[in-house]
């Protein structure tokens, strides 16, 4: 078996740790394209956990196909292929996650070559709690690899760069607060520097949490204001769109704080998806919010 270079393959939710590669973040990717290859096998340090990635040849659907004694193994039917793997879900939940990261050490192929995928766009950065994630979207779990953001970048040919995490919001209310959404912003694991890509649009949603555990207007509007200085700070040049959650929550507090700034385009979110008592939207719902959101922009 041959070693390849992971460097060039990974998405930005990945960052080098020591001599391996870490992630916290449902989604986080690794796209490759193969020539002559007919296995590959990545190799993990990543103890205690069922850990399960969603994988996509060509034109195939997305399968899911589950981490076995540390290593996924592809088999791979054609001479050249376009691979895709998406980390789709973990035993415990994303502030767990966040403390026990994922770690890949080593990707082996039989024979043949192996080649990046590039891109001539810049990225599309989409920032969120659980929903923007992808968690929740069917009775089996997780499903990022069918969720808006890779839906929205698919349609614009851009490349994407997720920053999302279950349970957390821009408040103490928030049932998670590991990480923060600023440290989000800036790290993928504790101490691990996230990767920075050139981006040109943001879309972020945040405040479903907050609401849903009694945040107050007054902490929610101390919140929003200082992330706001944060996302400028972390995509200065960047367009940044914020979407008003899907319940409704905290509409007017958005549209009175980014009078105060000219970086912010809100985007309202009335009626996009058919009103209910869940948090999640189903895989449908994914779809038809990535709709709206390309209609917006």
């Amino acid at each position: 078996m041959k070693n390849i270079n992971i460097k060039p393959l990974v998405s930005p939710e990945w960052s080098i740790f020591g001599e391996t590669f870490v992630t916290t973040q449902f989604g986080a990717c690794i796209e490759l394209k193969t020539i002559g290859v007919a296995k590959i096998q990545l190799n993990f340090k990543t103890s205690g956990q069922r850990v399960s990635f969603a994988v996509k040849m060509n034109e195939e659907a997305w399968r899911t196909l589950p981490l076995v004694e540390q290593q996924l193994v592809l088999t791979i039917p054609t001479k050249l292929a376009h691979i895709r793997i998406m980390l789709r879900s973990v035993d415990s939940s994303s502030m767990a996650l966040w403390q026990q990261k994922i770690i890949l050490s080593t990707m082996l192929i039989d024979s043949g070559q192996v080649a990046p995928v590039l891109y001539d766009e810049p990225y599309v950065t989409f920032v969120g709690d659980s929903i923007t994630a992808g968690e929740e979207m069917a009775l089996d779990g997780n499903h990022p690899e069918l969720s808006y953001p890779l839906l929205v970048a698919e349609a614009l040919g851009k490349p994407l760069n997720r920053i999302a995490y279950g349970g957390t919001g821009l408040t103490a209310s928030a049932p998670f607060q590991e990480p923060t959404a600023i440290s989000a912003l800036w790290q993928v694991a504790d101490n691990i520097e996230r990767q920075r890509v050139l981006t040109d649009l943001v879309i972020v949603n945040y405040g479903t949490n907050d609401f849903n555990y009694d945040a107050t207007p007054e902490s929610f509007t101390f919140g929003l204001r200082i992330y706001l200085l944060e996302l400028i700070k972390r995509f200065h040049s960047a367009k940044i769109i914020l979407m008003i959650p899907f319940n409704g929550a905290f509409k007017d507090i958005y549209q009175t704080e980014v009078k105060r700034f000219d970086n912010f385009i809100i985007m309202a979110t009335d009626n996009w998806i058919v009103p209910n008592l869940k948090v999640h939207p189903l895989s449908s719902e994914h779809k038809q919010i990535a709709e709206h959101i390309l209609r917006g922009l």
